[in-house]
């Protein structure tokens, strides 16, 4: 239970105050589109355009079952109320329905299918005095449907080796991201060794997930080389999401998303790893690839 939250220099302790509190932060977060103050020569800094026809490709019943036998039990479930543990054991009763709205996804028909792509946030206290919203973590609940068809489309994770530079470690098979802590901490080593003066800057990309701007992320797309039905798919999958923010039990008025990846799709995740990456230290490379 959450029995108050402050709110700039106030406490709230109704329940319709907390509520609208919790809509008003989200909403200005997620909800509101941020002009852009400055752009990237991507025509300088992307020498080379892959070749991705394989991400255009219709989904194929063996591939949506490939992804429902991979889901992880025991999880909590989000507005549908299924698991992985129903899909896994009637999907033999409900594949029928499911690749009908796979082929009306691929095909672009996405009238309404906005009533599919909600998630429910939960609030979960980081520490025993959570009083403000940043003192609580956020779970996102989502509908089955969009995880399921973010982790079809995440189909690219084989290419995602040569597609990220080498700098990029997290989220990326046979790389570990323990490899940025030994070099930082080498790298800090070699500078005490140094008699001049050198400084060391860590820069701290808070809320990386919320901030992405969408018009960069798809021009990134179209210039690395993903094809405009792959990108279609994906915008879909942003323009039409919405979050409920849980008080208590109760979900409070939904925030539409108009920036940012939620957190706890797969494919977004891929996207803002290579995203971010490519806005910070990727650049710096001669190399230059990313998702």
């Amino acid at each position: 239970m959450i029995h108050s939250l402050q709110v700039d220099v106030a406490v709230v302790v109704d329940h319709a105050a907390m509520a609208e509190a919790t809509y008003n932060h989200f909403q200005a977060l997620l909800g509101t589109t941020i002009d852009r103050e400055f752009s990237l020569d991507l025509d300088f800094l992307v020498t080379h355009a892959e070749d991705l026809p394989e991400l255009d490709t219709p989904f194929t019943e063996d591939e949506v079952w490939d992804v429902v036998k991979r889901l992880p039990h025991g999880k909590a479930p989000g507005l549908d109320g299924f698991t992985a543990e129903f899909l896994q054991s009637c999907w033999h009763t409900i594949k029928a329905d499911f690749m009908l709205a796979f082929n009306k996804f691929h095909t672009m028909s996405g009238c309404g299918f906005q009533g599919l792509n909600q998630a429910l946030i939960i609030l979960l206290p980081k520490r025993s005095d959570a009083a403000a919203l940043g003192d609580y973590r956020l779970i996102s609940l989502i509908h089955n449907f969009p995880k399921l068809a973010t982790k079809v489309l995440a189909r690219l994770t084989p290419r995602l080796g040569t597609l990220v530079d080498l700098n990029q470690c997290a989220f990326i098979q046979k790389r570990c991201i323990h490899d940025n802590f030994m070099l930082v901490q080498q790298t800090a080593r070699l500078l005490h060794m140094l008699k001049e003066p050198r400084v060391m800057l860590k820069l701290d990309i808070a809320r990386a997930f919320d901030s992405v701007s969408w018009a960069l992320l798809f021009e990134l797309l179209h210039k690395v080389g993903f094809g405009p039905r792959f990108r279609e798919l994906v915008a879909i999958l942003l323009s039409t999401a919405s979050t409920w923010v849980m008080i208590n039990g109760e979900p409070g008025p939904p925030a539409w998303h108009r920036q940012g990846l939620r957190q706890g799709d797969p494919l977004p995740r891929c996207c803002s790893c290579c995203s971010s990456t490519r806005s910070t230290s990727c650049w710096l490379r001669p190399r230059s690839l990313g998702c």
